[in-house]
Order: C-alpha cells, then sequence, then structure tokens
C-alpha cells in the first residue's frame, strides 16, 4: 500500500512540472501584454497631444483667414501667404492623416492581438479547470488511502495488544506449572512421601511377626 502511494507521488511530479511551465508562460504573456497595453497608453497619449496641436493650428488658420479679410490686406502678398499656409496645411494635414489611419492599423491589430490572447486565456483556465478536477480526484484517493492504512494501523495495534494479552497468559500459566511442579515435586512433598514409604514399611514387618 505504501508502494502504490509512493508511486502515486511519482507519477504526479511530471504533471506539477508541466502545470508550473504553463503558469510561467502565462505569467510571461500577462506581462508582455501589460507592457504593450502601456506603449499603446504612451502612443495614444502623444497621438492626442498631436490632435489639440493640429486643431489649435486649424483655429489659428481660421483666424488668419478672418484677419486677412478683415484687415484688407494687399490681394497678392495676401494670396501669397495664404497658399504658403494653406500648403503648409496641406503638408500637415496629410501627415496627419497618415498617422491617423497608421493609429487606427495599429488599433486593429492591437485589438485583434488582445481578443487572441484572451482565447488563449480562456483555453489556459479551461486546462487549468481540468487539472484542478484532476487534483481533486486525486486528493480524494490520497484521502481514502489514508483512511486505509488508519484502519490498518488500528487493526495492527488490536493485533499487538492481542500478543501482549497472549505473552501475559502464557507468562501466567509457566508461573502455575512451577506453582503445582513445587507443591507436587517439592522438598516438602518429597520428605512427606519418604515418610508414609517408612510406614508403610514398618507395618509390614510387625503384621509378619504377629502372624509367627
Amino acid at each position: 500500500m505504501n508502494q502504490s502511494c509512493h508511486s502515486q507521488l511519482m507519477s504526479c511530479s511530471p504533471y506539477f512540472s508541466l502545470r508550473q511551465e504553463k503558469l510561467l508562460k502565462k505569467l510571461q504573456a500577462e506581462k508582455a501584454f501589460r507592457e504593450e497595453v502601456q506603449g499603446f497608453q504612451k502612443t495614444m497619449k502623444n497621438f492626442r497631444k498631436k490632435i489639440k496641436a493640429f486643431r489649435e493650428k486649424i483655429r489659428a488658420f481660421k483666424m488668419a483667414i478672418q484677419a486677412f479679410w478683415e484687415e484688407e490686406k494687399p490681394i497678392w502678398e495676401e494670396e501669397a501667404a495664404f497658399l504658403e499656409e494653406e500648403n503648409a496645411f496641406q503638408e500637415e494635414a496629410e501627415t496627419f492623416w497618415r498617422e491617423y489611419c497608421d493609429f487606427w492599423k495599429h488599433s486593429n491589430a492591437f485589438w485583434k492581438k488582445d481578443a487572441d490572447f484572451w482565447k488563449e486565456d480562456q483555453l489556459l483556465w479551461e486546462e487549468d479547470k481540468v487539472l484542478l478536477d484532476e487534483d481533486r480526484v486525486l486528493w480524494e484517493e490520497e484521502k481514502a488511502l489514508w483512511a486505509d492504512e488508519k484502519a490498518l494501523l488500528e487493526e495492527e495495534r488490536a493485533v499487538w495488544k492481542d500478543e501482549e494479552a497472549l505473552h501475559e497468559d502464557e507468562k501466567t500459566l509457566e508461573e502455575d506449572k512451577i506453582l503445582i511442579w513445587h507443591e507436587a515435586f517439592g522438598p516438602e512433598r518429597e520428605d512427606g512421601l519418604l515418610l508414609a514409604v517408612a510406614g508403610v514399611g514398618s507395618w509390614g514387618v510387625a503384621a509378619c511377626r504377629g502372624r509367627a
């Protein structure tokens, strides 16, 4: 029974190492995911700053247009300045929209990776659930095994008590034998037998003389 328990524990050791490896991979994946989330938040923060700066430039551009019409500057000078600002604005707008598209591509890729991560995480939790069920079965078996060993120890203890009682009975029997031996064949009993024999012999001689 002890050998069976030992073999069960030995068979459990690869299972524990496999489980630890899976948990370690899961922790590493979670750490990498958190780092990627932090990087994504930082990128989003920078992108919001760019949006704010771009809006301020738009506002300034609108104010420049309004000032152009209000101040009534020479048409060619204002038109040239306006075209320059418009070209700069278009360049910045193109850059902004490229960054905007790249941002959403990165965001879509990120959320797709996030969905894949959670799918994998769900599979790991399902595997953990199966492992926990197996653990529960093993603990129940081990509990039953310990109960059997306890019952066996109780039986052995009862056998030991019976053996002790048997030794006590044998000891008492030996003492009774010695007492009976002394009573039957001890020195006092031997003297009594000699006297009895002597008495029988003298009675026989006297009887013979009487008859003569």
